[in-house]
């Protein structure tokens, strides 16, 4: 009887050495199988498939002269009606911006005597605005950050303009 039980010690080992190999073979046809097919997808397709859907986008920047202005809702309205897109063509994107654009144009429009109101509004859907994966989504979003960089810099230019007049009266 010890014999018998040698022998199923001995098989059993045997079968968990196979099972082994088993495992083995199984993790290294995956790799192999997962080379390959990374291989033969990136010889098949280039790098974008279709060169209409990429397209690289720079944002519109600030203007440096924006005109004459006496209060912030003037200075604001000047950097948001001096947007300049320069050579982009890609009409989602811009879409997107405009509409960013527009909407807090009307908000600033509406509460010209207090414009923190609009920065705290803007400042809002900025950190809970996630989705930026198509152009339309990536030009609003950059409007966003484009009108609440106008909001600041109109505080910035109000502030040095009375600044300068209260310096010049001292």
């Amino acid at each position: 009887m010890a014999d018998n039980q040698i022998d199923m010690f001995e098989l059993v080992k045997e079968v968990e050495k196979q099972q082994l190999r088993n495992v083995d073979d199984v993790f290294s046809s995956l790799d192999s199988l997962k080379n390959e097919e990374v291989s033969t997808v990136q010889q098949e397709t280039p790098r974008y498939a279709n060169t209409n859907e990429v397209k690289k986008v720079s944002k519109p920047g600030l203007p440096e002269n924006i005109g004459p202005y006496d209060t912030r809702f003037e200075a604001f309205k000047g950097i948001v009606e001096h947007v300049s897109y320069g050579t982009i063509d890609v009409n989602n994107y811009i879409e997107g911006h405009k509409t960013a654009l527009e909407k807090y144009f009307k908000d600033a429009y509406e509460n010209a005597k207090d414009l923190y109101v609009v920065e705290g509004r803007v400042n809002d859907e900025i950190t809970r605005y996630t989705s930026r994966t198509h152009l339309y989504e990536k030009g609003y979003y950059d409007g966003l950050l484009y009108v609440y960089n106008a909001l600041k810099k109109s505080k910035e230019l109000l502030m040095g303009k009375l600044n300068k007049e209260i310096t010049k009266n001292l």
